[in-house]
Parts: structure tokens; sequence; C-alpha cells
């Protein structure tokens, strides 16, 4: 600095040289790193839907990532092509991203399920972070596979039997008594059916039987009319509501009329709903919790679950809580 400044006073005309120097250094060193910044900040995820890339938690999602400033590219998985040892295709264009959120994986048959599944797991082998994870969704969206390892982990579960005989099904809602007899894969609440009379009951599952339908038949917990939304971002709650049932009805699913109201959960009820996620490795989830006599009793988790009522009654930006964690996941940290 010394010799800078008797620099200077010898030759006073480089005073504006270097000044300007000073200055378009300044400037390209600022640009440089608000440059690194943006590569480093700067990502590119994927969100898979299926038929309405407009839904409603698929569109927050979406509009997250962008106010994060990330790139966004919606893909349904029927559209997607996958080259062996890892190259990825959507619709003729070759499909590259740091991470993606799973909304669906769409309707389908066996084949195609299969190959959906597949292809999440492909994904994950490629390196790119899937969430939730693709062995995690499939079993999160299985309710048989879920009730199985959440009981193997000592969470309380519902009393249920899983079959496609007929006669099994039957003689186990003529011992239970009031069932409710449910799709094995669904949500909202769509298929179920309540049957505490025998004739009723033993009708809908023959007809579930003839349409080649497992048998998920599940006792009827004796609880208060609502049950619990427990919201679970990276094993921590970080919200909960109850629902209450609407009069006349038994089912306490939003679509169905169910009332949202923000509750504070205890530590039994918050400790359930952890565990839950951490058992079924799920980044993410909404985990159902029924007040039986004994205590929490966990009837689903799911793996893609929305919030738009728990967002209402809480004010919480949850797609926002997703969008951090995919971050943090896709960055391996």
């Amino acid at each position: 600095m010394q010799i800078a400044a008797c620099s200077l006073r010898l030759f006073p005309w480089a005073t504006p040289v270097v000044q300007a120097f000073r200055f378009l250094w300044t400037k390209l060193l600022v640009q440089c790193a608000s440059e690194t910044k943006g590569d480093h900040a700067r990502m590119r995820f994927g969100i898979s839907y299926h038929e309405n890339v407009n839904n409603w938690a698929t569109k927050g999602l979406i509009d997250a990532m962008k106010a994060k400033g990330h790139d966004v590219k919606p893909f349904r998985l029927l559209d997607v092509a996958a080259e062996i040892p890892h190259g990825f295709v959507h619709l003729e264009e070759d499909l590259t991203l740091d991470g993606a959120i799973v909304r669906t994986i769409g309707f389908g048959t066996g084949n195609q399920i299969t190959y959906r599944i597949s292809l999440l797991e492909h994904l994950e082998d490629a390196g790119i972070y899937v969430m939730n994870p693709a062995y995690s969704f499939r079993r999160a969206k299985d309710k048989y596979a879920t009730l199985t390892a959440l009981h193997k982990a000592g969470i309380r579960v519902p009393r249920t039997h899983v079959s496609e005989n007929l006669e099994a099904a039957t003689a186990f809602s003529e011992e239970v008594g009031d069932v409710i007899i449910k799709p094995l894969i669904g949500a909202r609440g769509m298929g179920m059916i309540r049957a505490e009379n025998q004739e009723l009951t033993y009708r809908a599952l023959k007809f579930i039987h003839q349409l080649g339908q497992v048998l998920y038949v599940q006792e009827m917990i004796e609880k208060p009319d609502r049950d619990i939304r427990a919201f679970v971002i990276d094993n921590q709650l970080v919200a909960a509501m109850y629902r209450n049932v609407p009069k006349g009805e038994w089912r306490s699913n939003i679509h169905g009329g169910a009332e949202a109201e923000a509750v504070e959960l205890d530590d039994e009820y918050t400790e359930c709903a952890i565990k839950t996620a951490e058992v079924l490795k799920l980044d993410y989830t909404g985990v159902d919790i029924l007040e039986s006599k004994d205590g929490p009793c966990v009837i689903e988790a799911n793996a893609s679950p929305s919030w738009s009522a728990l967002s209402r009654v809480t004010n919480l930006d949850i797609a926002g809580m997703i969008v951090d964690l995919l971050v943090k996941k896709s960055k391996g940290t």
C-alpha cells in the first residue's frame, strides 16, 4: 500500500487508471461470486404427476421450487424411457435431474406399476435423490405392508384381515362384527365400506372377490368422532390437526367433508407419528392416527399426502419445507 501511494504521488496521471482498474476488478469479483453462488444454489428437480400437473399439492411444490431459484421438470413416469446403465429420456429429451419428488406413479397394469417402481429405483441408482424413496413409497402405498412393518416395530395398529379367500374374510368379519372394508391401495377414503350388518358385509366381500381384488377387512376402532393427521418432515413433527367427522358420517377425510382443526399433540402421539415415519423411512408423510382407548393407533402413513387443510389451519409453508429437505438430500448433506 505504501508503494502504491508513493507511485500515485510520483505519477499523479495514474490515479484515474488505478481507480478504473479497481472498479473493473471489484465488478469482476462480484460477478464471479454471484455466478459461483448461483451454480451451487440452482438445482434441477423433477416432480411426477399422472393426469393433472395443476393438482393443488403438485403445483404448490413446483411453485416452491421455482421461488427458491430451482429449475423444475414435471413428468409422468409413463413418458420416461430408461436405458441401461444410466440414461433417461422424457419425450425424446434427456432427463437430467438432481432430485425428484414422487407424487404418484399413476394407474396401470401390474407390469406397468412394476416397471415404474423399478424406474424410480434406477433413478436412485443413477445418483438422483428420489423423495419419497422408491421402496418407502411402494410400501406406504400398500396398507398391508405398512401395518405389518409398524406392528413389527411395536406401533399399535388395528386388527386387520388380508386375503384372497372369501370364506376366511367372512369368518373374520363375523367374529369382529363392526368392520371396515378397504381397498388395499387407495386414498381419500374412497372405496371404503363400513359394514355392521353381516348380510351387507358378505355381499360386499363377495362382489370385491369376484372383481379379483384382495380382501382387506379391518376392525372399527372405538374413538371420538375425529382422527388425527400428523405431518412429519425429516423425522420432525411440523404440524398436526384433528379431522372432525361431519354429522351423519363415519369417515374423517377432508375430501369427504371433515373439518380441520389445528392441535398440539402430546408426547405419546408425537412419538408415535415420528416413529412411524422412521420405521417406513419416509422423508415426509401424513400419519393418520386414531385415539383408541389403549392409546395412539396408526391406520395409515401417506407417501404423497396433501396438506391444503393443514396449511389453512396452521399458516405453515409445508411445500417450502419439503423442497428445502429435497435440496438437502440431493446435495447429500
